[in-house]
């Protein structure tokens, strides 16, 4: 329920270790204009993904009710769609937990799916097959086109990251901004703004960035680029993005402002 967007990122396991990652998860939702969202979208949601191909739980062909296989078969006919395949409801049963949470989170508490669908949804196979009994509907369908703002989150953190506040920031490659993940639950909000980071000339404050806290607020500061001199003493030039934790506990960027940091030459620190 918590408004996150798709800036969301989950740890999980890599050869090189547990790495950090973002895209599509089952119980997400996708929305009547065919993107995708995490979290719920004020009566805009259609269905309720259950994998990362585009398959979903529809919402607006849900019906509630357990009818024979004859009647399920009349329903479909009628709003124009067809029953799943046991492989699709398959599918559904390994993620149920995910889908009912996400229909427990549009207020559908009323009409969680059963366990084992395959059991007690029907399927084509079973229809036809004519097996006896009553069942829910369930109907699953794929869409064929549809978008996600993937933020393409990937990689793990290292030690040179290390700090206190609470951000984990996750490097894939040497010299790519890092990104600063927020953990919220089982989950990680990724911040708005990336931290740059220039692994061989890591003090040198002219290519690399820091955050901090300052009162309540969470910096990110990164350098432009330049240097000025004041006084003799060599500084650089940097913006400086500022957050602070909305009613959900998320660093969400407030403002942000130039500013500058001490920046000597290396001889200087002699």
């Amino acid at each position: 329920m918590i408004p996150i967007g798709n800036r969301r990122a989950w740890r999980g396991d890599g050869r090189l270790g547990q790495n950090f990652y973002s895209g599509i998860l089952p119980g997400d939702y996708l929305l009547k204009d065919n993107s995708v969202s995490i979290s719920t979208q004020w009566d805009q949601e259609k269905g309720i993904l259950i994998d990362s191909s585009g398959n979903y739980l529809s919402l607006i062909n849900f019906p509630c009710f357990a009818v024979s296989g004859a009647e399920a078969l009349g329903y479909c006919k009628a709003v124009g769609v067809q029953l799943p395949s046991k492989e699709s409801l398959k599918t559904l049963g390994d993620v149920l937990p995910a889908v009912n949470q996400s229909l427990k989170c549009v207020g559908l508490d009323n009409m969680l799916i059963p366990q084992n669908p395959v059991q007690n949804c029907w399927s084509k196979e079973d229809v036809i097959d004519g097996k006896t009994g009553i069942r829910r509907i369930v109907v699953i369908e794929k869409a064929v086109k549809f978008h996600f703002c993937d933020l393409n989150v990937q990689g793990s953190s290292g030690p040179e990251f290390s700090n206190s506040i609470g951000i984990e920031a996750i490097s894939y490659n040497y010299n790519d901004p890092v990104w600063l993940l927020q953990k919220i639950g089982p989950w990680y909000y990724v911040l708005e703004s990336r931290c740059k980071f220039y692994a061989y000339q890591k003090d040198d404050r002219s290519e690399n960035g820091s955050f901090y806290l300052e009162g309540d607020q969470l910096v990110v500061e990164n350098p432009t680029g330049e240097t000025f001199y004041e006084k003799n003493v060599r500084y650089a030039k940097t913006v400086k993005d500022y957050f602070k934790k909305d009613q959900y506990g998320l660093y969400r960027k407030v403002g942000s402002a130039e500013g500058a940091v001490w920046n000597p030459h290396r001889y200087e620190d002699d």
